[in-house]
């Protein structure tokens, strides 16, 4: 709700940005940049300020809900879904293959299987750098999928 409003503020004096779709390649590195200010936040903040301006856990604020809600208002005003509807069948196969693999990760973290290295907590560390970078090419791989498969 928070965003909603304030978009609705800014929508009301800032000019439309117009642009074309990234390639999703270039998508894919976005959402590495993102992990990396997830892992910052959620390593660099003290937790009594995770909750500040009663937003809880901050590193999801800055690694996904705001990115991906500025996204989606350039998408939508942009006509995005076009590109996502024609990409390319290696493209749509690669983002498969690339959700796939992050839930194979995360289920070995989850089972203990990477833990092989003494005194480095796996888990905590794939749990603050996965959520960004699997977000991207799965949102991307489900849109595509349904436009394909459930759109008659």
């Amino acid at each position: 709700l928070n965003f909603t409003l304030i978009y609705a503020v800014i929508a009301q004096f800032a000019a439309p940005v117009k642009m074309n779709m990234p390639h999703p390649v270039i998508l894919l590195l976005f959402g590495a940049f993102l992990s990396a200010a997830f892992y910052g936040v959620a390593v660099g903040v003290p937790p009594e300020w995770m909750s500040f301006g009663n937003m809880v856990q901050w590193r999801y604020g800055i690694g996904l809900y705001i990115p991906f809600f500025t996204a989606g208002i350039v998408a939508g005003r942009n006509d995005w879904m076009k590109s996502v509807e024609e990409m390319e069948t290696w493209c749509v196969w690669m983002l498969r293959t690339i959700a796939v693999g992050f839930w194979v990760l995360i289920f070995c973290t989850v089972g203990g299987w990477l833990s092989f290295i003494p005194n480095f907590n796996v888990f905590i560390t794939a749990n603050y750098l996965i959520p960004p970078a699997y977000a991207v090419p799965m949102t991307l791989a489900l849109i595509q999928f349904f436009h394909q498969y459930f759109n008659g």
